[in-house]
């Protein structure tokens, strides 16, 4: 067995750093497409602190489809 320590990471965690890395893309390109790409991954990073799963999916998501 190996010592090694393996480092798990939560969903706020890994969209956190998802955001950041988008952030620092489009900060480096001044594209519009990474910009968006970052915006998009910010949202994913609030819409782990959104309890309500309707609500998280109406903001975050896209709009919920009506029957």
């Amino acid at each position: 067995m190996s010592g090694d320590v393996v480092q798990l990471e939560t969903k706020a965690e890994r969209a956190w750093r998802e955001f950041c890395n988008a952030r620092e893309k489009a900060m480096t390109s001044s594209s519009i497409e990474d910009g968006l790409a970052a915006g998009r991954a910010w949202s994913r990073f609030l819409s782990e602190f959104v309890g309500d799963r309707e609500t998280r999916a109406a903001v975050h998501g896209g709009a919920l489809s009506r029957k």
